[in-house]
Formats: C-alpha cells, sequence, structure tokens
C-alpha cells in the first residue's frame, strides 16, 4: 500500500470510529446528559468510569492517528502558495492536540473520583478539565481554520472541503470561547470529522 492510500486511510477510518465511538458513549452509556448537567454529567461519568478509562483514550489515540494523516497532507502542499499557512494551522493543531490529552486525564480522574465518591477532588477535576479543554479546542479551531484557508489558497483539493473545514474551524473556535460546554459543539466536531473523511475520500479517487 503506497503512503497515498495509507493517508486517506488514517483519515476516513479512525475519526469515523471516534465519532461513532463518542455517539455510542453520549448517547447510550449516559443517556444524552452532557457537561452543560455538570452534576448529572458527573453522575454519569462515575457510573460509567470502567468505559471512560479505556475509551477515552482509545477515542483520543484514533484522533491523533486522523491529524498524522493531515500532517502527510501539510508536507504535500511543500512549495505551494498555502503551504506556510497551513503549517501553521498544523502547528497550532499539535498543541490543542497536546493540551487535550490533559482533558482526557481529568475526565478519567473524575470518574473515578465520583466512583468512590469523592466529590471534592470530582468538581476540581471537572472545573480543570473543561478550562484545559476550552483552551485547546480554541487553539484547534483557529488551526483547522488555517489549514482550510491554506487548502483553498493552494487549490489541492475542491474549495468546498476547505469552506467546511474554515466554517468547522469559526465553530469551534467562536463556541470553545462563548460556551464550551454548549451541546451545540457537537455541531463543529461533526464538520471537522467531516472534512477529515472527505479529504481521505478525495485523497483515494485522485489520480496517480
Amino acid at each position: 500500500m503506497d503512503t497515498r492510500k495509507i493517508t486517506a486511510y488514517a483519515l476516513i477510518v479512525p475519526p469515523a470510529l471516534a465519532i461513532i465511538g463518542w455517539l455510542i458513549f453520549g448517547f447510550i452509556a449516559m443517556d444524552g446528559v452532557g457537561p452543560d448537567k455538570p452534576q448529572e454529567y458527573m453522575a454519569g461519568l462515575g457510573e460509567n468510569s470502567t468505559l471512560v478509562r479505556y475509551m477515552f483514550p482509545i477515542i483520543t489515540l484514533l484522533f491523533l492517528m486522523a491529524i498524522g494523516g493531515l500532517g502527510a497532507i501539510k508536507n504535500s502542499m511543500e512549495g505551494g502558495s498555502g503551504y506556510f499557512i497551513a503549517s501553521f494551522g498544523f502547528f497550532l493543531l499539535i498543541l490543542g492536540s497536546a493540551a487535550q490529552l490533559g482533558e482526557v486525564a481529568f475526565t478519567i480522574q473524575l470518574a473515578e473520583a465520583v466512583e468512590v465518591g469523592n466529590m471534592a477532588v470530582a468538581s476540581n477535576a471537572f472545573a480543570s478539565g473543561q478550562s484545559i479543554g476550552a483552551v485547546a479546542t480554541a487553539f484547534s479551531g483557529i488551526a483547522v481554520l488555517l489549514i482550510g484557508v491554506g487548502i483553498l489558497q493552494q487549490k489541492n483539493f475542491t474549495p468546498l472541503v476547505a469552506g467546511l473545514m474554515i466554517i468547522a474551524g469559526i465553530f469551534l473556535t467562536v463556541f470553545s470561547i462563548v460556551d464550551y460546554e454548549s451541546p451545540l459543539m457537537a455541531i463543529g466536531y461533526l464538520g471537522w470529522v467531516v472534512s477529515l473523511v472527505w479529504l481521505g475520500a478525495s485523497l483515494l479517487t485522485k489520480n496517480e
């Protein structure tokens, strides 16, 4: 299998599995309860602490695999008109992804603390995780926006996918600053996942 196909599958399969995992966890395990309802959310995480302990790192790893595929696209743009802005966007995406590992760690700590009845630790972990998550997502949103602008400028993919990345990036950035706990954040994440899958599918259909 050549590098182009590996990159394409990295952009298609991991984010698709990750979003399916989030939907299963959010709507089945958590019964649709999100961080906008802190007390119910923390209680749900405590009831599903074992699932949180294993599922959250796996989902995070899947997204990191997709980011690796996006890095390959960024490298292929070298020398083009959109390379510089896409490279800066990818740098911010790496920073945002690293910070989101902190949010995952705090979420796991939260679930384990609720499980043993230590609500003081759980509350602190919730507040810390949400704060780190908001900043990390803002960085990632700006990154998605910039990568989309780079692709739009270089015209190495359809402008439609670049436009979707720009819209998703703006959405994620604004909501992470204004109301990170809002269920509407899911719209930005879904747009981000769709754009990754779209990029991967475009790579598969490109001529050699």
